[in-house]
Formats: C-alpha cells, structure tokens, sequence
C-alpha cells in the first residue's frame, strides 16, 4: 500500500504525537548548543501558529514532540519551517549538505485523553528507557520537570497543558503531585512501554482497537480514491 498522505493521517481538534530521526541514524541533536537551536527555533514560530504543543523530549538523534492540532495547514508550515531553520543550522555548523532528517516527521494520530495521557508518559520516559537517566526530573530536555513539579524555563514557556492534566487536581500542587504518581506506576508497568514504543513508531493511530480499525479503514480508502482519480 502507498504511504498514507499526512491530511489522510491529521485532523483538527485531536492530538498528534510527532517524531522524527536523524538521516543514516546520526547524532543530530546531540549536543547542548544543537538541542538549545531546535528549541529556540521551535519558539520562534509557535507563536505564529495555532497550533498548541502539548509536550516534548529531545534525544540525541530523535526528536518527540505532542500537539493539539487546531490548523493542519499551520501545522504542515510549522514542521517544514522548523525543519528548515533547523537543517540549515545543523548543515552549516558540521560543514555537510543533504538532509538532516531520516525521512519525513512521523505524525500519529492519538484518540481520546486516555490515550493522550499513554502519549505524554512515553515522551517523558525516553531518557528513563534509553538509561540516559534513572529519574526522569534529571533530564533537563523534556517537559516532565514542567509536569511533575511546575518548573518553567525559557525553552518550554509556550507548553500548554492538555485537559486530562488539567482534570487531575484544583490547584498546580495538586496536579504534579497526582501527575509524578501516574507517572511513576507507569514506569513500573511490565512490557507496557514497549506495546506503546511499536504503536508509534509503525502506526499512524494511537487508540482502541475499534478507533484505529476505522481510521485505517479510511485513510486507506482515501488513498485508493486519489490512486483512482484521473490524470490532470
């Protein structure tokens, strides 16, 4: 089957999880000064856009980041205007041409807040799976310092919480306290993180059987559809 067009993947008022990976595997964010550049870079535009980021990580050589999508077409200019800015730093820094990314940013689509929730807690235990770190407060490129203990710095000041974070106490306090206690069961779910890892890294949907089922169903018959059509 042909790759699914992203508009056949993304739709306005849901969340999307997005990651992409350095070409041939590289390290392209791998140092202070490469992550420091995607941020900023990330914030140049954010406030430009609709658009709202939920949360993100930064690896060394990948990238995950989670929105609420308002605009597909605001989302569609973000990634490419990022991308951009971003490989023409990177390109310029190590004296290379041609790509930085492996291929285009990967977008899944996420069903319900129990879900968004799945999301957040696997962009947040990256560094934990990667043995970067034992405790995820200690890793200073991702929002879960934001989430479980309301620390905000310049990098993450345009992170807006989604509803199921907002719904888990009346005051901040609350919130992180009832979030770092999710979190931590979370980690000690047996085989759970894998299951999540395989959903986003080959699927194009994140939800109940039924949910996904469906939006496969049509994504794929949009695709035959345009195969169909005829030519100009």
């Amino acid at each position: 089957m042909p790759r699914i067009p992203r508009n056949l993947i993304l739709e306005e008022g849901f969340q999307t999880h997005k990651m992409w990976r350095g070409h041939n595997k590289e390290w392209n964010l791998s140092s202070v000064g490469e992550k420091s550049f995607y941020l900023w870079s990330l914030n140049k535009l954010l406030p430009k856009q609709s658009n709202i980021l939920n949360a993100y990580t930064l690896m060394s050589n990948h990238a995950h980041e989670d929105y609420d999508i308002k605009s597909k077409n605001e989302f569609y200019d973000l990634m490419r205007d990022h991308h951009s800015r971003y490989g023409m730093f990177f390109n310029r820094k190590h004296n290379r041409q041609g790509r930085v990314a492996y291929d285009r940013p990967k977008t899944c689509l996420i069903e319900s807040d129990e879900y968004s929730m799945r999301t957040i807690f696997y962009i947040h235990a990256n560094p934990v799976k990667a043995g970067i770190t034992k405790n995820a407060a200690n890793y200073i490129w991702s929002t879960h310092r934001l989430y479980a203990f309301g620390k905000r710095d310049e990098f993450n000041k345009y992170v807006r919480f989604p509803r199921w974070y907002m719904a888990l106490g009346k005051t901040p306090q609350l919130r992180q306290k009832a979030y770092r206690r999710l979190f931590d069961a979370y980690l000690r779910e047996q085989g759970f993180i894998k299951q999540i890892k395989q959903n986003f890294l080959n699927k194009n949907f994140f939800g109940s059987f039924l949910w996904v089922s469906d939006r496969m169903k049509k994504a794929k018959d949009g695709v035959e559809c345009k195969s169909n059509d005829p030519p100009d």
